[in-house]
């Protein structure tokens, strides 16, 4: 399964949500890593061997959320979708 936490306003809480699910240390300077608008950020694998990823969007609407469940049908894969704001 594919694990992407999403953020917009607060990507500070997205990042560390993702590393404290992975439990793993927050990095240093991380304001300018994962703030890019629409760019998948890949952080590892967790214990149960899901994929942790980051996104950032400015706007977490339905379009978003429909395109994610497609790129899931159409892959066959499981995608969990965990938004902060």
């Amino acid at each position: 399964m594919k694990i992407i936490y999403v953020s917009n306003k607060s990507f500070y809480a997205a990042v560390e949500a993702a590393y404290l699910h992975l439990k793993s240390d927050i990095p240093e300077n991380i304001t300018n890593v994962y703030n890019e608008e629409g760019n998948f950020y890949y952080l590892g694998v967790d214990r149960e061997l899901n994929e942790i990823y980051l996104l950032y969007s400015s706007k977490y609407n339905y379009i978003l959320k429909n395109l994610l469940e497609g790129f899931s049908d159409l892959y066959d894969e499981k995608i969990l979708t965990i938004y902060l704001a």
